[in-house]
Parts: structure tokens; C-alpha cells; sequence
């Protein structure tokens, strides 16, 4: 028997590879754009942008790295169900407050 395509697909890019490159060129790279970005984490674009650059006190906040780095190693399929699942719990939320 002759095993093929046994291996799993590598993901498009390896976080640890870069992880000295700014933020704002690796969600580029990914084809994360700032304003999906800012949807996935539910503030706005401008908010982004100031994350990116690390304009807060503590520099770029961990969940926005975290989140690139996720955008990164998932699969086309996988980053579509995100944004899915994103946009329907952020329907429903602001459903039920409004």
C-alpha cells in the first residue's frame, strides 16, 4: 500500500519564523487587513491602528498579537468559520442590548 499526501499541510507562514518583524507587515502579509482585524476584535480601526504601532503604555496589547499570529497558522477554511462565527456572535450580542 503507498501512502500520499499523508502530511499535513504546513500554514502559510510560520509565526516563530518572524517574530522580530513589525506586526502591521505580518497581518499584511497574512491578508489581514486592518479593518477585518478590527472587526475580529471588536474596536475600531483607529484603535487598531494605534494597537499596531504600540501606542499604548504597554505597547501592542497581547490579544492583538495573539490574534495575528492565529490569522497566520489558520487555514483558509478555518480563517472563514472565524469570521463567520465572529460576525454571528456580535449580531446576537447586539441583538440582545438593543
Amino acid at each position: 500500500m503507498t501512502m500520499i499526501a499523508c502530511k499535513a499541510a504546513e500554514p502559510p507562514v510560520a509565526a516563530l519564523a518572524v517574530d522580530n518583524e513589525p506586526l502591521q507587515v505580518r497581518a499584511k502579509r497574512a491578508g489581514l487587513q486592518q479593518k477585518r482585524l478590527a472587526a475580529l476584535l471588536g474596536v475600531s480601526e483607529n484603535t487598531v491602528s494605534l494597537q499596531l504601532r504600540g501606542k499604548w503604555e504597554s505597547g501592542t496589547p497581547r490579544y492583538v498579537t495573539a490574534t495575528i499570529i492565529a490569522w497566520e497558522i489558520m487555514s483558509h477554511a478555518d480563517r472563514m468559520r472565524w469570521l463567520e462565527e465572529t460576525e454571528a456572535l456580535a449580531a446576537d450580542l447586539k441583538r440582545r442590548s438593543g
